[in-house]
């Protein structure tokens, strides 16, 4: 049946066994499955068991998204901004992401807060942002907290609120979030929304950079170079971090 041959092949490529996979999803009955669809676009885009194809990816993409998978949606958005098998063009991008995050895809709706922020592909609108951002956060993806604290920091669509910004970097650091856990840390460290702690400035500066967060690194690299926060400079684990730092901007 329909179901077994696009169930069987997603199976399949669970396990890594990806032209088996691809015969099973290639199947006149699996080929009209959205998920399955999806699948073949996305085996064709990375090259997984057939040629790398991004043009034929962007085809199964649009076959997918058009019955409203979601994935496929924010699959073919991601083809229109990169430009990948396709001419480059935002607008379609926001068109299918919109759409993706419409159906609570978190990192559709982290893109809409993006590019609503920037204004690219679609109108600049902070308020409506700010909304795709609180519902990628509500949908698990939690980049979003540090996002929503900038707006309150910097007061972009809502009433400046440097503590509001705070509650909301904590729930990103606690989350495991780097970019959170960097903003948190540097709030303690310039008593912003949140009184002056050392203590906690370094230990949200070192959980940053353990994930793997850049400018966390360069911040501590600083810290024991010139001894801030109440600890003793440190010349050799300033040049640790520095060279982590370059270690991590050095990587594609």
């Amino acid at each position: 049946s329909n179901a077994d041959n696009a169930l069987t092949g997603i199976e399949l490529y669970k396990a890594k066994k990806y032209e088996q996979a691809m015969t099973h999803l290639m199947t006149p009955d699996a080929q009209k499955n959205p998920a399955a669809q999806n699948l073949i676009g996305y085996l064709y885009d990375k090259g997984l068991g057939v040629e790398k194809n991004a043009e034929i990816a962007n085809q199964w993409y649009l076959k997918a998204a058009e019955q409203g998978f979601a994935k496929a949606q924010f699959n073919l958005g991601l083809s229109y901004e990169k430009g990948t098998g396709i001419s480059k063009n935002m607008v379609e991008a926001v068109k299918w992401y919109r759409k993706a995050a419409e159906q609570n895809h978190a990192k559709a709706e982290m893109k809409m807060g993006y590019l609503t922020v920037e204004g690219i592909g679609t109108q600049k609108n902070y308020k409506e942002a700010l909304q795709w951002y609180r519902r990628a956060a509500e949908h698990g993806d939690n980049r979003a907290y540090a996002d929503i604290g900038l707006f309150y920091d910097q007061g972009n669509g809502v009433k400046k609120d440097p503590n509001r910004a705070v509650q909301y970097y904590i729930m990103g650091a606690e989350k495991g979030d780097g970019e959170a856990q960097l903003f948190l840390a540097d709030c303690y460290a310039k008593a912003s929304g949140i009184p002056y702690d050392a203590d906690r400035a370094l230990y949200w500066y070192k959980e940053s950079a353990k994930n793997g967060n850049i400018t966390a690194m360069k911040v501590l690299s600083g810290i024991y170079k010139l001894g801030q926060l109440g600890i003793e400079k440190n010349p050799e684990k300033s040049r640790h971090w520095l060279e982590m730092a370059k270690q991590k901007e050095a990587q594609p």
